[in-house]
């Protein structure tokens, strides 16, 4: 989100300096792992899907511009009883936008993509806009054009704080290198913004995630093209996976369901219980990707309570602008977060629809 936003605000001419506590591109965060999901058949709330809409345009806009290839649209199948909140909200999306979809039995499923081995009693939407972000690539890209856009990039170098005057005219960035005075700050922290928002007391948990990459028994059936993007919710569990795509494995996580954690402190190591989780669902419901385990990195979610994100001013700063609380859904949206904070940064509004994202509705 502060690489994206750094170059939608340099883009536009603005004199931009884009901090960064680690190199940019790190695994250390919420954005790692070769691959992430963009779907308009959004589950979390109708809302989203015009800002999935403007994400698709900007991720082919930045293709364009930069010349890299970003975006892979794959399609993607989501499953679940035909009570759940999965399928029910994607269909409420679908519904509200009028998006092109599939019903699809447990029958038809498995007659489509038998690599899966459901029950007779799930059921599943397709939806064909549906794709893949070579996460890493996205990252750098953003890097690149904000920089040959004029922003100064300073790597490797946290924030320590951030002091606003009571007008709201001047910022000062304190580092560990030096202090910074700016006219406007956009913060864009990730598991570490209640760390640098202390004051606000922001409403955030860490979340510690697991990401398996497994060899499959066979290949052929979980080439890209031939296997779908997926999403799984088997009661109260959630999984998601990717055909093979940046490395000769299929991708395995489970949403949600981990321990809180700090990002300073969090055990980065993938470990035994975290192969048990995402093997044991592998072995039920796609048995042929249940090969070695040749990978396993671990994400932080930071979760708002309602995982809705906050896109906002600082109450009491106007010059202070705020993007977090992503709750493990965020990284397809960076182009438009980045827009949209450009946008209040410049202007202090935006056309797009952020009223869902206002850190006041945490008051009530």
């Amino acid at each position: 989100m502060g690489s994206a936003t750094a170059y939608y605000l340099a883009r536009r001419g603005l004199s931009v300096r884009l901090f960064e506590q680690y190199a940019i591109g790190h695994d250390l965060g919420s954005s790692h792992g070769y691959s992430r999901i963009i779907r308009r058949a959004y589950f979390e709330h109708p809302d989203y899907v015009p800002l999935v809409d403007r994400s698709f345009e900007l991720w082919r806009e930045l293709e364009a511009e930069s010349g890299e290839n970003l975006l892979t649209v794959t399609g993607i199948i989501e499953m679940g009883t035909p009570g759940s909140e999965l399928l029910k909200g994607s269909a409420l999306s679908c519904a509200a936008h009028n998006i092109p979809h599939e019903r699809l039995s447990a029958t038809q499923i498995r007659a489509r993509f038998p690599q899966f081995a459901i029950s007779d009693d799930m059921e599943g939407i397709w939806q064909k806009d549906a794709g893949i972000l070579a996460v890493e690539r996205c990252i750098l890209t953003y890097r690149f054009q904000a920089r040959k856009h004029g922003a100064i990039l300073h790597e490797e170098e946290e924030v320590l704080a951030l002091q606003a005057d009571a007008a709201g005219e001047r910022v000062t960035i304190t580092t560990r290198k030096g202090s910074y005075a700016a006219r406007k700050a956009v913060v864009c922290a990730g598991a570490w913004s209640s760390r640098l928002l202390s004051e606000l007391k922001l409403p955030l948990t860490v979340e510690r995630q697991a990401l398996g990459f497994y060899r499959p028994l066979e290949r052929a059936p979980f080439e890209l093209g031939t296997f779908p993007l997926f999403i799984m919710q088997i009661g109260g569990q959630s999984f998601y996976g990717f055909p093979l795509f940046g490395v000769d494995c299929v991708k395995v996580a489970h949403h949600h369901g981990g321990v809180t954690v700090t990002p300073d402190t969090v055990d980065r190591l993938f470990g035994y219980e975290d192969d048990r989780l995402l093997r044991a669902f592998l072995k039920q419901y796609i048995p042929r990707a249940a090969g070695k385990l040749k990978l396993g990195k671990i994400c932080l979610y930071t979760n708002t309570p309602d995982y809705n994100f906050i896109l906002d001013q600082h109450p009491q700063y106007r010059n202070v602008l705020i993007a977090a609380g992503f709750s493990g859904h965020g990284f397809k949206f960076s182009g438009v977060v980045g827009e949209i904070m450009a946008d209040l940064a410049e202007s202090g509004r935006t056309r797009h629809p952020i009223g869902r994202f206002e850190l006041r509705r945490f008051k009530n």
